[in-house]
């Protein structure tokens, strides 16, 4: 049986690994990576004022939970990834791994 994702942790996660190129609140500046706010729900390369790749903008890709964990397992079947994508990629394998531990 999966354990219960732990808010803490996540939070704990994304304030060591994931704050280093995000921010979460609404109207945060960009960082290496977008701004999250209201990333569940948007279409991938749309957050306004960040220069997404070519590819991250014609995806398609609707963020939700199930896109999100399914790009983490494997971010090629999503998007072309470039450097960028693979620090995106770290920081939120960390941030769902220590949802499920």
């Amino acid at each position: 049986m999966a354990k219960k994702p732990s808010e803490k942790k996540g939070a704990k996660v994304f304030k060591t690994k994931c704050s280093q190129c995000h921010t979460v609140e609404e109207g945060g500046a960009h960082k290496q990576g977008p701004n999250l706010y209201g990333f569940f729900g948007r279409q991938s390369g749309q957050a306004e004022g960040y220069s997404y790749s070519t590819a991250n903008k014609k995806s398609g890709i609707m963020w939700g939970e199930d896109t999100l964990f399914d790009y983490l397992e494997n971010p090629k079947k999503y998007i072309k990834v470039r450097a960028s994508f693979l620090f995106v990629f770290v920081c939120f394998r960390w941030f769902t791994l220590s949802l499920s531990s």
